[in-house]
């Protein structure tokens, strides 16, 4: 006698995670380079988020960070610096600053930074400028 055996099998999907578990850490130039990926339009943070394997509110986290300066780069960054020999026409004049009377008084210039930013503005700060408030004005400043 011939008899039919019909076998089902269910297949399964099946994940093998390798390796130490627990919290991953990242250092501050990956989050400011997730932060500058998820920057864009609709859904660009959902998109970082899914393709880095990261929960989007650590990139809105870092975002306001980043913003309130509490996040930056350890090492600073080079830039192109170009030395003018004078002031360009337009700022304010030397500041007198009053020293001891026995001197006569001194006069400092205060350094001036040129920033060309990305979209051909031109900002001009004092050399010592804090760097949170320079980011802020980059920031502003630097939109399309």
């Amino acid at each position: 006698m011939a008899s039919s055996v019909v076998c089902t099998v269910a297949v399964q999907r099946i994940e093998v995670i390798t390796g130490a578990g627990g919290r991953r850490t990242y250092s501050p130039e990956e989050k400011i380079r997730l932060v500058g990926e998820a920057h864009g339009g609709r859904g660009a943070v959902a998109a970082v988020a899914r393709r880095y394997g990261v929960c989007t509110s650590l990139i809105y986290r870092w975002r306001r960070q980043l913003e309130s300066g509490e996040l930056s780069a350890e090492a600073p960054g080079f830039v192109p610096v170009h030395v003018l020999e004078a002031a360009p026409a337009g700022l304010p004049s030397p500041v007198m600053t009053p020293s001891a009377p026995e001197t006569p008084p001194v006069e400092h210039r205060a350094a001036l930074v040129e920033v060309v930013l990305s979209n051909g503005r031109v900002l001009r700060v004092a050399e010592d400028i804090a760097p949170a408030t320079l980011r802020r004005l980059v920031g502003a400043l630097d939109a399309p």
